[in-house]
């Protein structure tokens, strides 16, 4: 690292207003200054996992042209730094050939690391909605103290209660509190809507979570194809939809005519199945003991008429 200079006045809560908004008292030292890009290490656990490569594209010629405008975050590690914020600003620095990138290095643990990563990434609105839900999940997670299952309970509880329904509760107005904090300083969801719009995706079939994380597919197109319930058929439809790039509106004409054809299909199929069952009731050994010479000869004449029927 070059000569970093000390600044009595930049600690870390300045740093972290600054860049991310406040977030709330902190100790620890920062300093500003540059980095050797060779000597950062990636954060194999930072909420972004896709990188979508024309945006990265249009970063790194913007860097070739202007340099790196916005100091990333990186804390010390063993063998150089540790990236906690700026992956794409770092990972265009490197594609535009540059050694040296502006960085301030901060003095935090793990937990807090990850929590600012989460936290500037939401805050840039640069994640796809998988990635964003998992990041408000797990930012929940870690301001609560408690499981992502008792996370998803106290979230459920923030609902109803919104909604004038309110059972016993298993959680504290405090840990009530935090929760309803943090979706105010993401000023993104309140915890009903999230529940209503992004807890949904964690049911999503694997395809769909695919196709939106790599960015092949807007979340709106993924919540329509999640209705579908025939596998086989989201399946066809999530196809149709990467490979002729259909609209929204497109896509769900598309999905309500593949509807309309299984309930034909299923309504005939239906009356198969009524039609072999009252056969099967009516042609019963007692039913016909009970008929007499010129009735017996008359089902049968209708049975073998049937068989000619179906034979044919």
């Amino acid at each position: 690292m070059t000569a970093k200079k000390r600044r009595p006045d930049l600690d870390r809560t300045a740093v972290f207003e600054a860049i991310l908004g406040d977030l709330g008292e902190g100790s620890g030292e920062a300093a500003l200054g540059t980095v050797t890009i060779d000597e950062i290490r990636f954060n194999r656990k930072q909420p972004r996992k896709y990188l979508d490569e024309h945006s990265l594209a249009d970063l790194t010629a913007s860097v070739r042209d202007k340099g790196v405008l916005e100091p990333i975050i990186v804390r010390k590690a063993a063998d150089g730094y540790e990236l906690v914020a700026g992956e794409r600003r770092t990972r265009a620095a490197q594609m535009a050939g540059l050694s040296q990138i502006p960085a301030i290095v901060v003095e935090i643990d793990d937990r807090e690391a990850l929590e600012v990563s989460i936290m500037e990434n939401l805050q840039r609105e640069d994640l796809n909605a998988v990635e964003e839900t998992d990041a408000v999940l797990t930012l929940l997670e870690l301001s609560l103290e408690v499981p992502r299952g008792q996370v998803l309970h106290l979230l459920q509880e923030l609902y109803n209660e919104e909604r004038g329904r309110s059972p016993a509760s298993a959680f504290s107005a405090r840990q009530k509190q935090l929760a309803q904090a943090l979706f105010k300083r993401l000023g993104r969801f309140t915890a009903s809507s999230f529940v209503s719009n992004r807890v949904p995706i964690l049911d999503f079939p694997e395809a769909l979570l695919d196709a939106v994380r790599s960015g092949r597919l807007a979340f709106t197109k993924a919540q329509a194809l999640a209705r579908v319930e025939d596998d086989a058929a989201r399946e066809q439809l999530l196809h149709e939809a990467l490979e002729d790039d259909l609209s929204l509106s497109q896509l769900r004409r598309r999905i309500t005519e593949v509807r309309r054809a299984a309930g034909g299909k299923r309504a005939a199929s239906d009356e198969r199945f009524e039609l072999a069952d009252s056969a099967r009731k009516l042609l019963n050994r007692r039913r016909l003991e009970r008929l007499g010479g010129s009735e017996l000869a008359r089902v049968n004449a209708l049975l073998r008429e049937l068989n000619d029927i179906l034979e044919g």
